[in-house]
């Protein structure tokens, strides 16, 4: 069973945005914004997140996706509005093009900021106001199986902005298969491998299998073995407990709330999210680590 370490927890906040570091170990940025353009969308974001043991696991911005932003929380399309980044995609015989629809997810200011508690707004691409968001994250340190790392989780909640209900929508809601990426969304580093995908009954062989948690026994560009241990933290959260994943010819998994059907965000009432990361040097027992999520 996990335990939790004696090591602090320390936030350093600077203009762009935090340094986290347990003891001395320095483990992620937490970006408030970034440089890129408005069709990549600027967004916060995780990056680079690093093991214990100083393994980047992350990717930024990559050539193929630069609208992958480490790790991120926004959904393809909200209302109509692209508050993903890249193309939208229309339907199968248009695929994803890319049109004057790109709204913003901005930092507003920090309810906590020892806590990372932060407002962002959502807004469409006329600045018009969709949806507050209440974000908090919080760094866990852990000991799993002997092998130290640590649990980042996510707990959010969004509210309409609009006095009606507003659509959070993925492809697959326009046909396309394994389509369903939206909300919490993990881009890895360039080259990074999956070597063994497992969920609550045994090994997952395919994108879109459902599952509270995910354990996946990874390796970098750079040849280190990870342990990644994901999980919805809510049941009674909206939509499936689903994972989305790619690993070739890019590495990249979603909490993949929305996959099956595209969620509503009431007007008059929050959608809540938990989900949960664990990040592990080397290949921890998928069962140890599933106990930790």
């Amino acid at each position: 069973m996990p335990s939790v370490e004696t090591s602090e927890v320390r936030i350093q906040h600077a203009p762009d945005g935090v340094d986290v570091s347990i003891g001395d170990d320095l483990i992620a940025h937490y970006a408030l914004t970034s440089d890129v353009s408005r069709v990549d969308l600027p967004k916060p974001h995780f990056h680079p997140l690093r093991t214990r043991g100083g393994v980047e696991i992350t990717g930024f911005a990559p050539e193929d996706h630069p609208w992958h932003h480490g790790l991120q929380f926004a959904f393809p399309r909200v209302d109509g509005h692209n508050l993903w980044g890249g193309g939208t995609f229309h339907d199968l015989e248009r695929g994803y093009t890319v049109i004057d629809d790109h709204g913003s997810l901005s930092h507003e200011g920090w309810d906590d900021a020892d806590r990372l508690s932060e407002r962002v707004r959502w807004r469409g691409r006329d600045d018009e106001e969709l949806i507050d968001e209440r974000r908090r994250w919080t760094i866990v340190p852990l000991s799993v199986d002997g092998t130290d790392g640590y649990a980042l989780e996510l707990d959010t909640e969004l509210r309409s902005l609009t006095g009606a209900d507003v659509a959070l929508s993925t492809p697959a809601g326009r046909g396309r298969p394994d389509g369903g990426y939206g909300g919490l969304f993990l881009r890895l580093g360039e080259n990074f491998a999956a070597e063994g995908l497992y969920g609550e009954d045994g090994e997952i062989t395919a994108s879109g299998a459902e599952s509270r948690t995910l354990v996946v026994h990874g390796r970098t560009g750079d040849g280190a073995a990870v342990t990644l241990g994901l999980s919805f933290r809510d049941p009674s959260a909206p939509g499936a407990q689903a994972w989305l994943y790619r690993f070739d010819p890019f590495s990249a998994i979603g909490w993949a709330s929305a996959y099956h059907e595209d969620l509503v965000l009431p007007a008059a009432s929050p959608l809540h999210f938990r989900h949960r990361l664990l990040v592990l040097d080397g290949h921890v027992d998928p069962a140890a680590v599933r106990a930790a999520l």
